[in-house]
């Protein structure tokens, strides 16, 4: 896939899990875009999310819009995306 949307029902989910599951999942390639919707009283994803291969999917947005937020993370950058630059001073607690 080049671009990953997931918007899990707040409540049910347990974001560990899922943000290990997205990390290591086969269909999250290179350059893949990964955005995960989350409540803002989860306070904040972490900035970089490490792969078991030794991949990562590195934060790139992180914006609050009322009660939720969107964190946007892509996949192993190879730099073919020049406006994909991390931000990590967004990955901090949303107020």
């Amino acid at each position: 896939f080049q671009i990953m949307t997931i918007c899990p029902p707040y409540e049910e989910i347990i974001y560990a899990d899922l943000l290990d599951a997205v990390a290591n999942s086969p269909v999250v390639g290179d350059d893949c875009i990964v955005l995960i919707e989350y409540p803002v009283e989860l306070q904040c994803l972490p900035h970089v999310l490490e792969r078991k291969d030794g991949g990562k999917l590195i934060g790139i947005r992180n914006r609050r819009y009322g009660r939720t937020v969107i964190a946007m993370y892509i996949a192993n950058p190879t730099g073919a995306m020049e406006v994909a630059n991390s931000r990590p001073e967004e990955f901090v607690k949303v107020k």
